[in-house]
């Protein structure tokens, strides 16, 4: 699986800086979270992003991994061609200055468009209005194993559907860390024509930045026949080449610099205390302390 992101930023007249990322999607069989494809980052009201796509009858779900930066309200929107009149393509461009306007000038006018939005996902489904026929399932990795947090096909009572219509209403409280997002069409949807779909995430109201992937097509996609063995390349590799812009670099490699600050800070801290434990051998305090002092 190839990907890149556009070289250049693109900045339009509200001040938005905008980047677009291509990946090459897995085949079927090869669906997992270990192959997710990486959306990048969000971040409360900073970065908005949007992974466009398509599902068919040699593709029956996505799978994305994005890390959530920031602790807040998370929204996730799904949208699909039967859903809506608007482009399925144009999701990326939607603003939520609107949203904001009203918020401020009429309170009681959004609480109300609100509760009427509510009712409507109860009566049609969480997503029977914008994305007919798909379902969204979000898990995470909590020690060593994964974990459902989310599912739009769930039982209404689950904590997992509610969670599920949190992140659609944009009333989901999330903490940092890595999510990972499952879109696909249900058992007995018409997928002869393919199901265009456009996923977004945002944490807030507001962002600075967008990033946009478009998932090209599998092999098993484009050569109409369904694989039966897992790709050996995407067991042994992360994926194939991945270039991106100066300016994202320079970002991603901020935050981990960041992340290694705090880790070796920590292990500074509690160095003492771990070498003073009884409960571990002195090849593990050994190696810790050569990892620390490196």
């Amino acid at each position: 699986m190839s990907s890149t992101i556009s070289g250049a930023t693109n900045q339009d007249d509200k001040g938005i800086y905008s980047w677009e990322k291509g990946v090459t999607d897995v085949n079927n069989i090869d669906e997992s979270l270990g192959n997710a494809r990486d959306l990048g980052y969000t971040r409360l009201n900073y970065a908005r992003v949007t992974a466009v796509a398509q599902l068919g009858k040699y593709n029956e779900k996505d799978i994305y991994k994005i890390q959530v930066q920031s602790n807040g309200k998370l929204s996730i929107s799904l949208r699909n061609t039967s859903g809506s009149d608007e482009k399925v393509l144009d999701l990326s461009k939607y603003e939520n200055s609107i949203d904001e306007l009203k918020q401020k000038l009429d309170p009681e006018g959004y609480a109300k468009q609100k509760e009427e939005e509510a009712a409507k996902l109860a009566e049609a489904g969480l997503l029977g209005t914008t994305a007919p026929n798909m379902y969204l399932k979000v898990y995470a990795i909590k020690g060593n194993k994964e974990v459902i947090i989310a599912d739009s096909t769930a039982d209404k009572d689950s904590d997992e559907y509610k969670n599920a219509e949190a992140l659609i209403t944009g009333e989901y409280r999330a903490t940092k860390g890595d999510i990972y997002i499952e879109i696909g069409h249900l058992e007995d949807a018409d997928v002869s024509d393919g199901i265009p779909y456009a996923l977004q995430i945002m944490q807030g109201t507001s962002h600075k930045h967008d990033y946009i992937m478009t998932q090209s097509d599998s092999s098993d996609t484009k050569n109409k026949k369904l694989s039966t063995q897992k790709d050996q390349a995407l067991m042994t590799s992360s994926g194939g080449t991945y270039s991106i812009s100066a300016a994202y670099a320079a970002q991603i490699q901020a935050v981990r610099d960041e992340g290694a600050a705090n880790m070796l800070a920590n292990g500074y801290l509690n160095l003492n205390s771990i070498n003073a434990s009884k409960d571990l051998g002195s090849s593990t305090k050994t190696l810790f302390s050569v990892l620390i002092n490196t």
